[in-house]
């Protein structure tokens, strides 16, 4: 059984990230034929390509070379950090704190919290597998809405925000990937997600001289079967 492979946040630096959904390919690695499998049209399915800059720390280029190792190739996951400037994050929405007996300010809000760490996005109604369309809690304390293309998780799935309102509708894609109940915090900073290296030489990295190591680009699937 195939194991998730924590990718430290700290390791990636990444210079450049995509995140694209795959609306009519789900690739499940090529057939005997050597053709793509294409399941499920229009379901989508994220790719994360991620570029790593040149590389100057040995240790941490050998710290990369074994991570590359443990994915062994296509059969393990990688449980990735989803970099994004623009995440709904501690500068949008910073953890706020009540008064000691619990109390808001007239106006709902609390006092900031100084580790700025994100005030939580909580589900109030439980989503179905297969619906795209949620509502979160902006009350006690009141905080600000998801905005057009933030990027949340649930349990390493990857949610996009296409639609929302100030009342707490959001409505994503692409659509649940399974049930998430009530009281569900979904993860913004920084969102997860779970995938599988695009082909067995992802991670392929030239050392120079022995020395360092070369920029690349590695990309991802997402992984299903968990």
């Amino acid at each position: 059984m195939s194991e998730i492979i924590d990718w430290p946040c700290s390791l990636i630096r990444a210079l450049d990230v995509s995140h694209f959904i795959q609306w009519t390919s789900r690739e499940a690695g090529a057939n005997l034929a050597g053709v793509p499998q294409i399941i499920t049209p229009n379901m989508g399915a994220w790719r994360v390509d991620i570029t790593i800059p040149r590389d100057f720390d040995g240790m941490r280029v050998k710290e990369f070379e074994a991570l590359v190792s443990e994915m062994r190739g296509r059969y393990n996951v990688a449980n990735l950090c989803i970099c994004d400037p623009y995440k709904y994050g501690s500068r949008v929405s910073p953890k706020q704190l009540p008064f000691t007996d619990g109390t808001w300010f007239s106006d709902g809000t609390g006092f900031v919290d100084p580790t700025q760490s994100t005030e939580p996005i909580v589900t109030t109604a439980p989503v179905a597998a297969g619906d795209n369309q949620l509502y979160v809690d902006l009350t006690n304390p009141v905080r600000p809405s998801f905005r057009l293309g933030d990027m949340f998780s649930v349990n390493g799935f990857l949610y996009r925000v296409v639609r929302r309102n100030a009342a707490g509708w959001v409505k994503f894609e692409p659509a649940a990937r399974a049930p998430i109940p009530a009281g569900t915090v979904l993860q913004t900073d920084p969102p997860r997600f779970r995938g599988r290296f695009l082909d067995d030489m992802q991670g392929q990295r030239t050392r120079q001289y022995l020395k360092w190591g070369q920029s690349i680009t590695v990309s991802f699937i997402e992984a299903f079967d968990r």
